[in-house]
């Protein structure tokens, strides 16, 4: 792994690491004087919707913690300007940088979407890790001068128009309560079966995403097929399901504190790690 500055709207590569971020017992903090300032920028170097999922608490606790600040997000056009050669790695999505308004659209605590900055903005890369696995956002959080991570569990904010619009479908497809099911193009089958025993738990009719029209083995009530429905509107459903269940995915950590969330973990959650998902 390469640590990255991103300085002047550029990434510089700065060290080949195994590790990303500082130890807990050789701590580097960010500098008082970017927080004398008060205009942060949050910046991610991944782009799929559970890579700025897991931050998505950020803004709020920035808001918490230094009242008068600004939290500004980096355009779609500002992170293809310096991270286009890596589209390809999240070719599952059409433009995997408009990510950033999935997450933070109609967010109260971010003041803006920015197509430049000046000097530092302090990225991903800059965290504090310890010993054992905790969130990503708690890791960033030590970087950034904080010694308190209640609350960092991801959080969306939906509009008006927004929820309108998914309680309409709801309505339209179930009358009563129902599931969510999350198959995406990467499982390769592995706890299939603990899947089909949380849906058969449960009975209920399922809004689902599956890699394929048909999944071997795998049965449920068809309520829709969520494939062509908005992100955010599919977030905002499964916010509202009595559960969801799938294998693990960017889009279930995102919404794993809305309502019960089971998920097959892919090994070595590491950083990745949601505490209120429910791990199979």
């Amino acid at each position: 792994m390469i640590f990255w500055r991103t300085y002047n709207n550029k990434v510089h590569s700065i060290e080949e690491t195994n590790k990303l971020g500082f130890p807990i017992d050789d701590a580097s903090y960010i500098p008082d004087e970017y927080l004398e300032k008060g205009e942060f920028v949050i910046l991610r170097t991944a782009f799929g919707v559970g890579d700025w999922g897991i931050i998505s608490a950020f803004p709020r606790k920035l808001k918490e913690k230094y009242p008068d600040c600004k939290v500004l997000i980096p355009s779609p056009t500002l992170l293809r300007s310096m991270f286009g050669e890596l589209e390809k790695n999240w070719s599952s999505w059409s433009d995997p940088f408009k990510v950033v308004n999935t997450i933070f659209d109609n967010n109260p605590y971010v003041d803006g979407f920015i197509d430049s900055f000046e000097e530092d903005v302090f990225n991903d890369h800059y965290r504090i890790y310890g010993n054992t696995d905790v969130p990503l956002m708690e890791e960033i959080l030590r970087f950034w001068q904080f010694d308190n991570f209640d609350n960092i569990e991801p959080e969306l904010h939906w509009s008006k128009e927004e929820v309108e619009f998914g309680d309409k479908i709801i309505k339209e497809h179930c009358n009563g309560d129902f599931g969510t099911l999350l198959i995406s193009n990467r499982f390769d089958g592995i706890g299939i079966k603990k899947i089909q025993q949380v849906v058969s738990d449960y009975n209920l009719p399922m809004f689902y995403w599956t890699k394929s029209p048909e999944i071997d083995g795998l049965e449920f009530t068809k309520a829709l097929d969520m494939r062509h429905i908005d992100t955010r509107i599919q977030l905002y459903i499964k916010s509202k399901a009595k559960f969801n269940v799938g294998n693990q995915t960017g889009v279930n950590d995102t919404i794993a504190n809305y309502t019960p969330t089971l998920t097959v973990a892919r090994p070595n959650l590491g950083s990745n790690i949601i505490r209120s998902q429910i791990y199979l």
